[in-house]
């Protein structure tokens, strides 16, 4: 139980005497002059009770240094929590404006052009149309990646959205101190001291360099984490130049979805339901919203025209029936 009762008093002594040696000297002096502690007690007894007493006030800080820490560390996470909170958020603004606009123009073009009788395009051969259907179906073959990553003569690598596990295999019996690791924020080099590097080069998008952390295993596995700058995005490979996998094939484990934040774990959601989407030949999220946006333009402009128009949705082919409203 902490005693505050001489606070002010001990303020006093520790601002005159200008020091912890200079304190501690000056009280044993008048324990000494004082008292009969330490003419008076057995020299054991004596620094017996000391130590009593010092090892309860050390605990004390060791308790507090601890809190300290975790209060630090709590603080940290919250204000990087709240940084990429600020810039999801702008970027979601600017991402709805620019659709907004998008449909504003669209709208402004079906308005102020004529409409144009509609032209049958000549149909392609039918032979050629399934020979690229069948290539197509041919590409989209083959197992996502494994742990979402690959593996090339230098390492083997996996990831999420937010970290990257690069795991490089090293002689048996190597030491931490034998090797040299150099991660910025945009490069990457392993290697052995005194020996050409393992590998080097520009990493495929930025990470946070300060984050980064490394650790060897078994004495032959260098198990390295890069956390992503970007959040929100697979990366292809992990070195510029080293060998890709195709991110179309990624299917992000359900079971992880769990374990983002709200907002992050929307976003992932919604890039899921428009691959889905877009693979069954149906209107993305955006597409259906630049749709009622549309919608709410026509009843609210009852006078315009647009039985002949035709919208794409989404400026890329994308010419959907949706229900009646």
């Amino acid at each position: 139980m902490h005693d505050e009762r001489f606070d002010g008093f001990f303020m006093q002594v520790a601002q005159q005497a200008g020091g912890i040696d200079n304190i501690l000297d000056a009280f044993f002096g008048f324990l000494n002059r004082k008292t009969d502690f330490f003419s008076g007690a057995e020299e054991g007894k004596a620094r017996s009770l000391v130590n009593v007493h010092l090892e309860k006030w050390m605990v004390e800080g060791r308790k507090k240094r601890e809190e300290d820490k975790e209060k630090h560390l709590a603080a940290d996470k919250a204000r990087k929590q709240l940084e990429q909170k600020k810039k999801e958020a702008a970027e979601r603004e600017w991402a709805e404006k620019q659709a907004a606009k998008k449909v504003e123009d669209r709208i402004t073009e079906v308005v102020e052009e004529p409409a144009v009788p509609e032209k049958k395009e000549e149909e392609a051969p039918a032979q050629d149309t399934s020979t690229e259907e069948k290539k197509a179906d041919e590409e989209d073959d083959g197992p996502p990646p494994v742990g979402n990553g690959g593996t090339n003569e230098f390492y083997t690598w996996t990831q999420t959205l937010a970290t990257v596990e690069v795991f490089v295999p090293v002689k048996p019996g190597t030491k931490a101190k034998q090797l040299t690791i150099d991660i910025t924020g945009s490069k990457m080099k392993v290697g052995m001291k005194g020996e050409a590097p393992l590998f080097e080069g520009s990493l495929h998008a930025k990470i946070k360099a300060d984050d980064t952390m490394w650790l060897i295993e078994d004495s032959q596995l260098v198990h390295i984490t890069l956390e992503k700058f970007d959040g929100m995005a697979w990366w292809p490979t992990v070195v510029k130049g080293h060998p890709e996998i195709d991110t179309k094939k990624i299917v992000p484990e359900n079971s992880k979805l769990s374990d983002l934040d709200g907002e992050t774990r929307q976003t992932v959601e919604k890039m899921m339901y428009d691959q889905r989407a877009k693979a069954a030949g149906k209107p993305t999220s955006d597409e259906k919203k630049q749709h009622d946006m549309l919608e709410k333009f026509k009843k609210a402009h009852p006078e315009m025209d647009f039985s002949n128009a035709k919208i794409n949705y989404g400026g890329g082919g994308g010419d959907f029936n949706f229900p009646n409203m």
